[in-house]
C-alpha cells in the first residue's frame, strides 16, 4: 500500500482526498494547508494527520507519495523538496509557472530516481480515452491535423490568484488552456515549432492573456490549431477534433461525448457514430461535474501506482508537464516577437 501526503486542501485537494479514499492501494496519512482549519476538516473525514508546515509532511518517513495541489507559484519548491526527500510526486497542472521552474523539478526527479507525474486528469475522461482508442486503432487512417478549443469566462473565477500572473505564470494558456495544450500534444506528438497570438483586451489582468491562439507543428510536419479563452460566454466548452486521412474524431467534455466519422477507403461513403457515456452523464447530472473529476482522479491514481512500478500508462509525466508549459511560453513569446518560436524537447 502506498501512503500519501497531500499538500493543499482547497477544492482540488478535497476531491483528490475523496479519490484516494476509494482506492485500496493508497492510504492518505497526512495533510498540510496554509489554512489549518481547512486541513483539519479534510483530515477528520479521512483519518489523516495534519502538519502545519508542509516540510514536516514531506519529511515523514511513512509517506511514499506526495500530491501537490497548491497554486503554481509553490510547485517548484515543494516538488523539488519532496523528490529529494525520496518521495514520488504527483503535481497539479501546470507543473510550474515557467519552463525554467519545470526543469528544476525534473532535475530533482532525475537525481532522486523517483517518479514525477503531472495532474493532467483530462487524459482519463471517457471521451478522451475513446478518442485515443479510435485513433490508435486506425479508424480514421493516419493522423493529419488537429483543431482544439477550450473556453469559459474569467467572471467564474472564485479565487483571485487564478488571474495573478505572479502566482500562475500567465492567463488562460496556463489555466484551462494547459489541459488543451497537453491533450493536443497527446494526440499530435512532439511539438517543434509554434506560431502564436495572444490578446488581453477584455479583463485587463496584468500579465494574463484573455485568449491564446496557436499553430503547432510537429517534427513530421503535422499541424494543430488551438485556442484557449477566458471570454467564452456560452458556459464551459472543451473540444478536441482529430482529423485523419479517412475521417475525423471529435471529443467533448461537459457533456462527455465522442463522435467519429470515417470511410473504409479514400473517397468512400462516410459513416458516423456517436459514443455516449451514460453513467458519466448520470453522475454529472446528479452530483455535478465534480463527480466526473473525482472519477478521473481515481483512474489517474491507479495509473500512478502502475507508473511507480515501471509499467506504461497514459499518466502525464513530469516531462509532459514541462513540454506543456514550454508550449504555452512559446505561444506568448511568439505573440510578443511576431515570429515563430522553436520548442526544444525536454533534455535538449
Amino acid at each position: 500500500m502506498l501512503q500519501v501526503g497531500l499538500i493543499g486542501c482547497g477544492e482540488i485537494g478535497r476531491l483528490r482526498a475523496e479519490a484516494l479514499a476509494r482506492i485500496g492501494s493508497f492510504r492518505l496519512v497526512a495533510l498540510s494547508d496554509l489554512d489549518a482549519g481547512r486541513a483539519a476538516v479534510v483530515a477528520a473525514g479521512h483519518g489523516a494527520a495534519v502538519d502545519r508546515d508542509w516540510r514536516a509532511l514531506v519529511g515523514r518517513a511513512t509517506v511514499d507519495v506526495v500530491i501537490v495541489a497548491t497554486p503554481p507559484s509553490l510547485h517548484a519548491e515543494m516538488c523539488v523538496e519532496a523528490l529529494l526527500s525520496g518521495k514520488h510526486v504527483l503535481c497539479e497542472k501546470p507543473l510550474a509557472r515557467t519552463p525554467g521552474e519545470c526543469r528544476r523539478i525534473l532535475e530533482a526527479q532525475e537525481r532522486s530516481g523517483r517518479f514525477l507525474g503531472t495532474g493532467f486528469n483530462y487524459r482519463f475522461f471517457p471521451s478522451i480515452q475513446k478518442a485515443r482508442a479510435l485513433l490508435d486503432g486506425g479508424r480514421i487512417g493516419e493522423l493529419d491535423h488537429i483543431r482544439s478549443y477550450a473556453g469559459y469566462s474569467a467572471a467564474d473565477h472564485r479565487q483571485p490568484w487564478l488571474h495573478d500572473a505572479e502566482i500562475t505564470g500567465g492567463g488562460t494558456l496556463r489555466d484551462n488552456g494547459i489541459h488543451l495544450i497537453d491533450l493536443t500534444r497527446h494526440f499530435l506528438g512532439e511539438v517543434e515549432e509554434v506560431k502564436g497570438f495572444t490578446s488581453d483586451r477584455v479583463w485587463g489582468f496584468s500579465g494574463c492573456e484573455d485568449n491564446g491562439f496557436a499553430l503547432l507543428k510537429s517534427p513530421t510536419g503535422r499541424i494543430a490549431a488551438l485556442q484557449a479563452s477566458w471570454t467564452e460566454w456560452k458556459g464551459y466548452r472543451f473540444l478536441v477534433e482529430i482529423y485523419g486521412t479517412r475521417g475525423c474524431i471529435r471529443a467533448w467534455c461537459f457533456p462527455m461525448l465522442t463522435e467519429v466519422v470515417w470511410a473504409r477507403e479514400a473517397w468512400g461513403r462516410p459513416r458516423r457514430r456517436l459514443h455516449l457515456f451514460p453513467m458519466t452523464h448520470i453522475g454529472e447530472r446528479l452530483r455535478s461535474y465534480r463527480w466526473v473529476v473525482t472519477r478521473s482522479f481515481i483512474q489517474e491514481l491507479q495509473a500512478l501506482a502502475r507508473a511507480i512500478r515501471g509499467e506504461p500508462t497514459a499518466l502525464a509525466t513530469g516531462r509532459d508537464g514541462l513540454q506543456a508549459v514550454a508550449i504555452a511560453h512559446a505561444i506568448s513569446h511568439s505573440s510578443a516577437s511576431s515570429q515563430p518560436t522553436t520548442v526544444h524537447a525536454a533534455g535538449d
